[in-house]
């Protein structure tokens, strides 16, 4: 029988939710024709399932549902635009022993975007990472396997400025050409793809306490940014591998953000992303680095729109144990 948190995560964003087995719907952005996000289980996507996956969203969901877990798999869970490249970057170099770039992009291993036949074939350990919530997740096996989970969060100001670039990158989109505080709008009422965040942060602490036995170190992005050392150091406790002090600093050298977004020069990647199924699709370089700063928000938000989004933010992180840093 489904936990608490799993039920809870398929319907509480407020969509209308479709059980399993069933499509999803297609929304809109107000009169715009484009489709906007695909609903399915009350959980948005992209429009279109990327060329990486050869199934439906649905299917695709479906089976990621029963994947076949082993003990030493991993996962990183977040919200769009936390750091989950960093966190995973940083991850893999504790398990390797060595400050060197894994030669795969985290994309091969995030599990809404790759078929499953080819993340049943990747060697261990696997760091998987997702955006999605536990609901679409092994979650049985994660916690009878007691996987461990990474969890990275951002402050949401942040994450709605980043999101919004990352976002703009598809000139076919609605997004594309959008006043940035229309976008806010949307990102504070949870009607962007990948969903709300702070559903998201809410599902992940409801399947954590329900879950006491399931191991989870919850990061931020400001404490990795202001003593990356330190966490690292907290990161290789919770995942068990023995490093000295010296190989911990040299990852946290390796992983700062202009050495990230230049090691990402040789792994980039690409989307056909169409706007719908019958238009030409169009390769787009995938940007994922752009400044990596903590309050950049404060170039975009104005004093009003500050003021608006902080008393959703008090109201929404209201009994959530995350500490938000804005600067």
């Amino acid at each position: 029988m489904e936990s608490e948190a799993v039920q809870t995560a398929a319907v509480e964003n407020g969509e209308a939710t479709a059980r399993s087995g069933s499509a999803g719907t297609m929304t809109f952005l107000g009169d715009d024709p484009r489709p906007f996000t695909y609903i399915l289980d009350g959980f948005a996507f992209y429009p279109m399932p990327p060329p990486t996956l050869s199934t439906s969203w649905d299917v695709h969901i479906d089976d990621l549902k029963q994947m076949q877990l082993r003990d030493d798999d991993l996962f990183i869970l977040a919200y769009p635009k936390a750091g989950t490249h960093w966190l995973w970057e940083v991850t893999s170099m504790l398990l390797q022993g060595k400050a060197e770039y894994d030669s795969r992009p985290k994309e091969e291993l995030m599990v809404e975007f790759t078929d499953l036949n080819k993340l049943e074939k990747t060697p261990a350990p696997r760091i998987f990472n997702s955006h999605l919530p536990f609901h679409m997740l092994p979650w049985q096996q994660m916690k009878e396997k007691r996987t461990k989970i990474l969890h990275v969060y951002r402050n949401p100001k942040d994450s709605c400025v980043s999101y919004y670039h990352h976002l703009n990158v598809f000139d076919d989109t609605p997004i594309h050409d959008m006043a940035f505080n229309d976008f806010c709008e949307l990102f504070f009422s949870g009607r962007l793809p990948l969903d709300n965040y702070f559903w998201h942060m809410k599902q992940f602490t409801t399947f954590s306490q329900e879950n006491p036995d399931v191991p989870v170190l919850s990061l931020s992005f400001e404490d990795m940014k202001k003593s990356p050392t330190e966490n690292i150091k907290r990161l290789a406790t919770f995942l068990e591998v023995d490093v000295d002090d010296k190989l911990c600093e040299d990852i946290a050298d390796a992983c700062s953000f202009k050495k990230l977004k230049k090691g990402a020069e040789i792994k980039k990647v690409w989307c056909d992303y169409p706007e719908n199924e019958n238009k030409e699709k169009k390769q787009t370089r995938i940007e994922f680095y752009r400044k990596g700063e903590i309050g950049d928000w404060k170039n975009y938000f104005t004093v009003a729109m500050s003021e608006k989004m902080d008393a959703v933010i008090k109201e929404r992180m209201e009994g959530l144990p995350y500490g938000l840093q804005y600067s």
